[in-house]
């Protein structure tokens, strides 16, 4: 079974940062598609808001057309906010919602307040027959995610299983997986090389598989879950502060990234099928 090739708007990073000179965001499944992308997670980083709900199913129209599946992310902690989400991906037709509940400053809810959080919002998901997709990222401890979501229903609050930005909570991807694979409702591939001595540590980004992460051994174990992933890549570019090289980069990783993802899964699949 091939797999279709996704990523985040995040593998756009330098070309939506500045949205005085981002292009428009409709503009953004045209790109994807001449990437090699055949889905697309739009996330906060891409404004989604500034779209309404009408032009999201017009935008959800177009994207078919050219052969892409869109769905939607978002980082708040508000849930009026994360309402609004829910009205455009009810738009789109999609069926989940990926979620990072922190906000740009870093502020971040314990196991509580995640509770008292998706107390608010589960009605609203049920209701919608959306399912939530909360990312693990840099504040909240794996362990403080699945601790909170264990008591509502695996259909309709889930994880977005992100294989590297729990480092910061000294969790490798196979504790992530460990603590949120079974709630796994898609998956966030980057690779990254780590530098360090024995009094620290630093983590710069590499093209998916051309790092230092177990890329084989991660897919193996998407795969023994599920048969057919939303798997999105995404890449931890560094910044030069120049934009056009920033952007050229950006693509640079992205091409590199899609190619080694595809040569990964096509030989899984060779191995697999018998002569």
């Amino acid at each position: 079974m091939r797999l279709p090739m996704g990523a985040t708007s995040y593998v756009f990073r330098y070309l939506l940062g500045d949205a005085a000179n981002a292009p428009p965001l409709p503009d953004l499944p045209r790109l994807a598609r001449t990437a090699g992308l055949e889905r697309l997670q739009i996330c906060e980083n891409a404004r989604p808001l500034e779209l309404g709900c009408a032009a999201w199913t017009e935008l959800q129209r177009q994207a078919g057309d050219l052969g892409l599946e869109i769905s939607l992310g978002c980082m708040t902690l508000d849930p009026d906010v994360l309402g609004q989400y829910l009205d455009r991906t009810e738009a789109l037709g999609a069926s989940d919602l990926r979620l990072v509940l922190e906000c740009e400053a870093g502020t971040r809810l314990s196991a509580d307040g995640i509770r008292a959080f998706l107390d608010r919002v589960v009605p609203a998901l049920e209701s919608r027959r959306i399912r939530l997709a909360i990312e693990n990222h840099f504040a909240i401890p794996s362990r403080t995610l699945a601790e909170a979501a264990g008591s509502y229903p695996a259909e309709t609050v889930g994880f977005c299983v992100d294989v590297a930005n729990s480092l910061r909570n000294f969790e490798d991807w196979e504790k992530v997986f460990d603590l949120l694979g079974d709630r796994a409702v898609c998956y966030h591939l980057k690779d990254y090389r780590i530098a360090g001595s024995n009094v620290g540590f630093s983590v710069g980004g590499a093209p998916f598989g051309e790092g230092q992460i177990d890329a084989r051994a991660i897919l193996r174990r998407i795969f023994a879950k599920t048969s057919d992933p939303k798997i999105y890549l995404e890449n931890w570019t560094p910044s030069t502060g120049d934009r056009g090289k920033d952007i050229a980069t950006d693509a640079r990783w992205l091409e590199k990234s899609i190619a080694n993802l595809r040569n990964l899964t096509r030989s899984r699949h060779a191995a697999a099928t018998p002569p």
